[in-house]
């Protein structure tokens, strides 16, 4: 089975039991180093992530992993996403709805800050007090999460 395979038929079976607990996905990569499969599975919930969740998600996802890979030596890593995390792809801006966000445009020379207000397909729609300011995903360079950009939002109202 093909990494990106096994990556998203793991997405798809955690998903929901991430959910139950209160988390998103933001990423999960596999790799197997030296004949022992690794996964590494970052974790979004809207009240934080704390080690004793990471804990937790680890002892739900690990018999799953094990069951789904048909492998009894996992290494699973657990993490938070980080306060100013780089964003991987365009999935993300869904999972951090409503939190602050800065974007860099192709050819520009200075981020667009804001909080995240909607996402569709093909964009990001950006709040910035009552200003709104759409975005497609093609003109994104870098996109990376910014806590002072909720902050700014909060001492503006």
């Amino acid at each position: 089975m093909e990494t990106v395979d096994r990556e998203s038929e793991l997405k798809i079976d955690f998903a929901p039991l991430l959910r139950e607990l209160g988390f998103q996905i933001v990423e999960l990569h596999v790799a197997t180093v030296k004949g022992r499969t690794h996964l590494e599975l970052a974790i979004y919930g809207h009240e934080g992530v704390s080690v004793d969740d990471c804990v937790t998600v680890h002892k739900v996802i690990m018999p799953r992993a094990e069951l789904i890979l048909d492998d009894r030596d996992i290494a699973l890593q657990v993490a938070s996403p980080g306060i100013d995390r780089t964003f991987k792809d365009n999935d993300e801006f869904a999972v951090f709805l409503n939190r602050g966000v800065r974007v860099l445009m192709r050819g520009a020379d200075d981020w667009i800050g804001g909080v995240v207000d909607s996402v569709s397909e093909r964009d990001v729609t950006l709040r910035n007090g009552q200003e709104r300011q759409s975005i497609a995903f093609a003109d994104i360079q870098k996109a990376r999460l910014d806590y002072s950009q909720e902050v700014k939002q909060d001492h503006g109202r």
